[in-house]
């Protein structure tokens, strides 16, 4: 398809031809007007027609009916006879029209297509008999002139309806991009909330377990003997499994006590003496008393009035919020 003039070169052969019609004019001196007078008057009035187009599409770049209404407008002043001449552009259902128009059988037309479809179409009327030539009252050239006039009319339009597809398409997505954000909102409060709930449950149980459980565990482990302390035994480990997370915090918050010292911690902070501590371990009371106090020592427990049953249990219930700090639970002094 051949390149079509920009603006300022049809503005440029329009000045051009006027200034060759005012010389033959002149030359002329009132004598008869030559064809080719007429054919550059005709020529003027094409390009007059193509620059004003290119100049309404600029000013009318969003509104189709102002673009439409402005080219119907310049048509017929384009043509041989602009005094008996009027145009219809029809588009959407809609009808664009001239002053005085009226539809008559001295009629030019050219189909617009916009994406490769007829979208309208552009007529050109006379609304009363003109002198004739051997192709009737219609110019070759305006032929030409009105196919031109149609295809930059659908490629406007068309370009407005890609512009109006990709604004519709832009808030289509911020809307979904302004509902995501507000599920996201929503589904991070309830994994939030989730969560909580998560933590509560397991403080729930592994408070149960360590407060209430365990001691009469620890009891009935001292009571038994033979295969029945054996069950009682494995019972206690169990439970031990299922209350890990208390030990994984005593180890994340005091990584420098033993594996013997976690253990001796866990029976101190479910009420254990330190002799049944030493009866069942199997090991002596002295020994018990002497791992206390490298706990105490290690937990920064030395010289501080201070319960380390009482400081392991608050350790314990402050697991969900955050590392106990020392001197921060009142206790009894001793140990």
């Amino acid at each position: 398809m051949a390149k079509q003039p920009t603006e300022a070169e049809l503005k440029a052969q329009i000045v051009a031809l006027r200034q060759r019609v005012a010389q033959l004019e002149k030359a002329a001196s009132g004598g008869t007007q030559s064809e080719l007078e007429l054919a550059l008057r005709e020529r003027v009035k094409e390009l007059d027609c193509l620059y004003t187009i290119a100049t309404l599409r600029e000013t009318h770049l969003y509104s189709a009916d102002q673009f439409l209404h402005g080219v119907t407008e310049c048509l017929p002043r384009s043509w041989q006879f602009p005094e008996h001449a009027c145009a219809r552009i029809i588009h959407d259902g809609k009808h664009y029209v001239t002053q005085k128009f009226e539809q008559t059988k001295w009629r030019m037309a050219s189909d617009v297509f916009v994406d490769g479809r007829v979208a309208g179409v552009v007529e050109v009327f006379y609304r009363e008999v003109v002198p004739t030539g051997a192709d009737g009252p219609f110019l070759k050239e305006e032929y030409a002139l009105i196919g031109a006039v149609a295809e930059r009319v659908g490629s406007m339009l068309t370009h407005m309806k890609t512009q109006a597809d990709l604004r519709a398409a832009h808030r289509a997505i911020q809307t979904e991009h302004q509902a995501l954000q507000e599920a996201n909102i929503a589904l991070r409060a309830v994994l939030s909330r989730l969560e909580e709930d998560k933590r509560e449950i397991r403080a729930s149980i592994l408070g149960n377990i360590q407060k209430i459980i365990m001691p009469i565990v620890f009891e009935l482990e001292l009571e038994v003997t033979g295969r029945q302390r054996s069950y009682v035994t494995l019972l206690r480990q169990n439970l031990h499994e299922i209350a890990s997370p208390f030990l994984t915090q005593i180890c994340r918050s005091h990584m420098q006590l033993t594996p013997v010292e976690i253990a001796i911690s866990t029976m101190v902070r479910n009420g254990l003496s330190t002799k049944e501590i030493a009866h069942l371990r199997c090991i002596s009371p002295a020994t018990v008393r002497r791992h206390r106090e490298n706990i105490r020592r290690k937990l920064n427990l030395k010289n501080h009035k201070i319960n380390l049953a009482t400081y392991l249990q608050a350790s314990f219930a402050d697991d969900t919020v955050g590392e106990p700090v020392v001197g921060s639970h009142p206790s009894p002094p001793g140990l």
